[in-house]
């Protein structure tokens, strides 16, 4: 048991759980992963007081059906009351699935993140299976970080200075397991705080003409990391976000060609994700800087596939080559029949409409093997690696086998 302990020592835990039976079980097991402190609750008003006292708990455990105040109403209270003191919950129940996924909605509405659903009574294999499979960046001292009240002008310094640096996660070809390429991140290296989250910053970035500074600084690092990134790995891909405001940029399509030619690699190493989103903002100028982009040999990807109201319209006008499903109809959809669904649909889209399917938010084996079944293309999350900086990510090529 040493590597939950070693994992999860420093962790604060509280199950919420009206039968002492399944309550004391559950404590039990928790302190066998190693929580530096498991609290317990008998139900949602129990749970409030004794959270409303408690400076911070890394994850509360919680059961749906319960006296007083339910579980549902437990975890909007959290929300809602509890802002900061609480990131990370879990379900553990009997109700249908429908109700489970519902209850997921809540959650992903909020700002908690919700680690997993697991059956009643709760077992330790299956908890181990979650704690141990799934590396979510717990909320320590990055969290509290991203919750600093940076300026614009913080950002526009830190920019001039070269503190925005981007961080690369895989992306994993689902078929035979060979790298297919990396997304750039953004990370801010601050020299008083460490490494910062987006969270604490990227707001500044999506809007004037900070983001579009920003960019071609970011696309011209990512394009010598890139080259670097080839000559290990000839055939690799990178993958930018781009910034709304730069689709209605007259210059975009020139100044990317310039910054990628001039860096020595072919423009179809590059590849720019576009939310729904960002497209509708200004619909016509957006669809022609995207037939632009691909007449000049760039990669285009929809991002966040499925959260849009209209993503189905969009994909039959607009000239992408990939489509990223997003991480919501991705992770654990083998136990959701209506994530199943719509995961299982947007792959076959994508084969036929001869799109290369992308799934991000893959963090489990159970994950990759789901989406082997339905003929995914590539994966990306957490079951590979968390987003790297250059220096770590070559040393994950190599320890993976890809150099």
């Amino acid at each position: 048991m040493m590597g939950y302990l070693d994992k999860w020592k420093d962790r604060s835990v509280m199950v919420v759980e009206d039968s002492a039976t399944h309550r004391l079980l559950a404590v039990s097991l928790l302190t066998e992963m190693g929580f530096r402190e498991v609290h317990e609750a008998e139900n949602g008003v129990d749970a409030m007081s004794k959270l409303s006292a408690l400076d911070r708990v890394d994850l509360v455990v919680t059961d749906l059906n319960m006296p007083y105040m339910d579980g549902v109403k437990l975890l909007e209270s959290i929300a809602s009351k509890l802002k900061g003191k609480v990131r990370f919950v879990a379900v553990m129940s009997g109700v249908p699935r429908d109700v489970l996924d519902t209850v997921q909605g809540v959650v992903d509405a909020s700002e908690l993140n919700l680690l997993a659903v697991f059956p009643k009574p709760l077992k330790q294999e299956e908890l181990s299976r979650v704690l141990d499979g799934y590396n979510p960046e717990w909320p320590g001292a990055s969290d509290a970080m991203s919750k600093l009240d940076m300026s614009e002008q913080d950002v526009a310094d830190a920019l001039k200075q070269r503190q925005l640096v981007p961080y690369y996660q895989p992306k994993v070809s689902i078929k035979d397991g060979s790298l297919f390429g990396m997304e750039a991140l953004v990370r801010w290296n601050h020299p008083q705080y460490g490494v910062l989250p987006p969270a604490a910053f990227v707001h500044h970035l999506e809007e004037g003409e900070l983001a579009i500074r920003f960019f071609y600084q970011f696309l011209r690092d990512v394009c010598v990391d890139v080259r670097q990134f080839l000559a290990l790995h000839p055939g690799l891909h990178a993958s930018i976000n781009l910034p709304v405001p730069l689709l209605n940029d007259a210059n975009l399509v020139d100044e990317m060609t310039s910054i990628v030619r001039s860096s020595g690699q072919p423009s179809d190493s590059v590849a720019l994700e576009v939310t729904e989103t960002s497209l509708m903002s200004n619909l016509a100028a957006s669809l022609g800087t995207l037939a632009r982009l691909r007449l000049n040999g760039f990669g285009l990807a929809m991002d966040d596939y499925g959260t849009g109201y209209s993503s189905m319209k969009q994909l039959s006008r607009s000239p992408f080559t990939e489509l990223k499903i997003d991480r919501e109809f991705v992770h654990d959809a083998g136990s959701s029949p209506k994530k199943l669904a719509i995961l299982t649909s947007a792959v076959a889209m994508c084969q036929k409409l001869q799109l290369l399917s992308v799934a991000e938010g893959v963090e489990t084996e159970e994950d990759w093997q789901q989406l082997a079944a339905l003929g995914c293309d590539v994966a990306q999350g957490y079951y590979h690696s968390r987003p790297l900086p250059f220096d770590q990510f070559v040393q994950w090529m190599r320890d993976n086998g890809h150099i």
